[in-house]
């Protein structure tokens, strides 16, 4: 069961998550971290590195995951305490998500990411937000259930939100290789814009749009990859990097270096100004 979920997150939060997949049961839009976004209503970050206890820990990502639903764990958070932890997460960062005590996990990584992007990584990553939905499974398992070893989510299984839309929103003729980062821009800024909470991340994305172009055109991606994007198949929910043709698509996809580069050229994005009456 995936519960975790925003609602305030930046549009380059939202580029974080489509790039790394965090787009959880519920939500239509992006949802994730930036390195540089301001956050809606978290906190300042801290500097204090002073060791939280595994009790405030839990009890902050108790309501952080299970965000406003009528469900919380039967652990007290200890179970995501340990999941945190065990990803390595520094002691600023679980102080700074104590400290916050928020249930908006948008606002939470934009904020956070003005602590450490290293910990915004591990907070946004598949394995411990797989870690996390184990703990909401056992948090929500019958009383004297039996234990059952946790297994993700398979590919096929669609979000409560929908299935995603992966027809074309452009004709590429797949006997023509994609020779210039221009043939990917409409493709990219088509997918984004599908995961857009609102018409000013629409705008944000078109402005980012030779940016993102460039920064696919360069990083690796093999012709069919390359086809895919820019077909701007208009998916909306789930991740583009799920769609990716191979491993290696879907490493350079993953990549810090990649992921940074999409939260760098939508944080820098400057969309057009709106005419006045």
């Amino acid at each position: 069961m995936k519960i975790w979920r925003t609602r305030n997150a930046a549009p380059s939060a939202a580029a974080l998550a489509v790039a790394t997949g965090v787009l959880l049961a519920g939500c239509t839009g992006g949802e994730g971290g930036t390195a540089q976004a301001k956050p809606s209503s978290a906190p300042s970050p801290t500097a204090s590195t002073a060791k939280v206890t595994d009790k405030a820990l839990g009890e902050a990502l108790d309501r952080l995951v299970f965000h406003d639903t009528l469900r919380s764990s039967k652990d007290g958070g200890a179970c995501l305490a340990t999941a945190a932890r065990e990803a390595g997460m520094s002691e600023k960062a679980l102080a700074y998500i104590v400290k916050t005590n928020g249930d908006d996990a948008g606002a939470a990584i934009d904020g956070l990411s003005k602590v450490s992007n290293d910990d915004v990584a591990l907070l946004v990553s598949r394995s411990l937000r797989e870690d996390f939905d184990a703990c909401v499974d056992k948090a929500v398992l019958p009383s004297g259930g039996k234990t059952q070893s946790y297994e993700p989510p398979k590919a096929a299984a669609k979000s409560a939100a929908g299935r995603p839309d992966l027809r074309p929103a452009y004709a590429i003729r797949a006997d023509q290789p994609i020779n210039s980062p221009m043939e990917l821009t409409k493709g990219l800024v088509s997918m984004f814009s599908s995961y857009a909470r609102d018409e000013s991340q629409k705008k944000t994305y078109a402005a980012a749009g030779a940016c993102l172009s460039g920064l696919a055109y360069d990083a690796g991606f093999n012709q069919e990859a390359l086809h895919f994007l820019a077909g701007g198949a208009p998916l909306g929910t789930g991740s583009i990097v799920e769609h990716l043709p191979n491993a290696k698509d879907k490493a350079i996809w993953r990549s810090q270096k990649f992921i940074q580069g999409l939260v760098d050229c939508t944080t820098n994005a400057t969309p057009a100004a709106t005419p006045g009456p």
